[in-house]
């Protein structure tokens, strides 16, 4: 019989943050242990060599990649997730790894934005396409007397119906129970708040009843659930007004960051739950940012909308995603009734709804079907594209007639999988660009005005634009190799244009596109 395996102490820095994990383990499920990110765009599976970490102190087993060239294993620069620990030793992590929240930016610039479309919720309201999901009435109902002894809840309904021609309307029983205390708080005046069904043949549902006039502090929240980033808007719902935006990572991450990663990890013993509370963990910290933001309390919030794609969708709400990464690529659903936000794990009043969008297939989520609403392509007459490029990407084209879609992955390609110095939008990253069209000087502008370590996905575009525009890259992407500039060079992998030089970046080497 063998004994027990013998554990050992790993420190990362700069975080100093220490655990202690069986022999045998490898270096990536350790910084998860850690609760520390490293960038490993395949998964874990030793195919990227983008989870790249220096030893300082001690040895580990294997962790060579062919991605490396000789001097960096001879540094100590190991692949964290095929590395394995066999004793105590300290391991050196790039200053990204702590997902720093604050290094995400919620502004655009002006010259990256397009045009914005703005509806007019009365003509959509008279069109009968629009109806509020959440809604808040004042009452004033009238005081029981000996000639009018109806039920608390009757009153309430009565006064609903006669006031704003409100029927067919559900009491919870945890509403019951607090009724009569609330409306005699003040003295029957009260703010009743209804939850609409996705179907006007259903009944609303009473999902809040609070005493006074609470009408005109009506908060929503809009949240995207990226694959990366979770991004949120608070809301006010009476002016439509954006009081504060705030954005995280996504803390699914360190389990792959593409989607099907996810699902496998998803069906694991326990994956799903795990998978689930990492989003609802991510959510709860933006949501909490744009509160405090505003000083708005839990319990002036209604509802939360929520778009993101299928799989991710299907994670928050913990549904099986096995089968979307199986022929014929089947999802549990695609429509989504109203959810308490509690029942989720969301950190707000029993009372607010979270509201999904619907997707259209396993690999075209609500994301894209709150984008193509949001842009108001699908209302008018000309035919328009809409790009959404995120970890995965959709292109949508059509007009109020017809749509059509397709999908791809995006993101790992873009930022990690197959860009030499591709990386998330975190401090360092070149994020936005320009090139002197004469002599091919680039102007860098990283995120946090840090120096250089690599390049994010917008920073890719833009770059990609700016070397085309002015001649460096033809269609195919292949560099001009008859321009006057020490930028344009033959290098490992062919030609390749450096964007910074090592004397100049905050790596070890030139960051070059290749």
């Amino acid at each position: 019989m063998t004994g027990p395996a013998e554990n050992y102490r790993i420190t990362f820095l700069p975080a100093d943050r220490k655990v202690t994990v069986p022999a045998g383990t490898n270096l990536l499920r350790a910084a998860r242990q850690a609760c520390l990110h490293i960038n490993a765009s395949c998964g874990g599976t030793g195919v990227c060599g983008k989870c790249r970490v220096l030893v300082e102190q001690g040895s580990v087993k294997d962790g060579i990649s062919e991605k490396f060239s000789p001097d960096e294993v001879k540094k100590g620069i190991r692949q964290a997730c095929t590395a394995i620990v066999t004793g105590d030793v300290t391991i050196r992590l790039q200053e990204t790894a702590g997902l720093k929240s604050g290094q995400l930016g919620t502004e655009v610039p002006e010259r990256h934005r397009a045009a914005m479309y703005v509806f007019d919720l009365a003509e959509l309201r008279e069109e009968g396409i629009f109806s509020p999901p959440v809604e808040k009435f004042f009452l004033e109902l009238p005081r029981p007397d000996h000639n009018d002894r109806q039920a608390d809840a009757g009153r309430l309904l009565r006064s609903l119906h006669e006031q704003y021609g409100e029927r067919h309307i559900l009491i919870t029983l945890n509403m019951l129970r607090r009724l009569r205390r609330v409306l005699r708080e003040d003295d029957f005046r009260v703010t009743a708040t209804l939850a609409r069904p996705v179907n006007r043949r259903f009944k609303s549902k009473l999902v809040h009843v609070q005493p006074g006039n609470w009408t005109t502090r009506n908060y929503g929240l809009a949240v995207d659930i990226g694959t990366t980033t979770i991004y949120g808007q608070l809301l006010d719902k009476q002016t439509g007004e954006i009081l504060a935006e705030a954005g995280d990572y996504n803390r699914q991450l360190s389990y792959g960051e593409d989607v099907i990663s996810r699902m496998i990890v998803a069906e694991r013993p326990e994956g799903l739950r795990q998978m689930h509370d990492l989003v609802a963990e991510s959510i709860n910290r933006v949501i909490l940012r744009l509160l405090k933001k505003k000083r708005i309390d839990q319990d002036e919030l209604t509802s939360i909308t929520l778009a993101g794609n299928t799989v991710m969708t299907h994670l928050v709400l913990e549904l099986e995603p096995h089968n979307i990464r199986r022929t014929p690529y089947v999802p549990v659903s695609t429509l989504f009734p109203p959810i308490r936000a509690t029942d989720l794990g969301l950190k707000v009043g029993d009372h607010c709804m979270a509201l999904f969008y619907p997707a259209i297939s396993s690999y075209v989520g609500g994301d894209i079907v709150a984008g193509v609403m949001g842009s108001g392509m699908y209302r008018t007459d000309k035919v328009s594209l809409y790009i959404d490029i995120g970890t995965n990407a959709e292109i949508v084209i059509g007009n109020r007639e017809w749509l059509a879609c397709a999908a791809c992955s995006a993101g790992p390609a873009f930022e990690g999988g197959g860009i030499l110095h591709g990386m998330r939008a975190a401090a360092g990253a070149i994020e936005d660009f320009s090139l002197d069209p004469v002599s091919l000087e680039p102007m860098n502008l990283t995120i946090g005005g840090k120096p250089a370590v690599g390049i994010c996905g917008s920073g890719l575009l833009v770059i990609t634009a700016a070397l085309f525009e002015c001649g460096a890259r033809d269609q195919r992407g292949r560099f001009a190799r008859n321009l006057d500039t020490a930028r344009i060079r033959e290098g490992r992998s062919g030609y390749e244009y450096v964007l910074v030089w090592e004397e100049e970046a905050g790596i070890d080497r030139d960051i070059v596109l290749t």
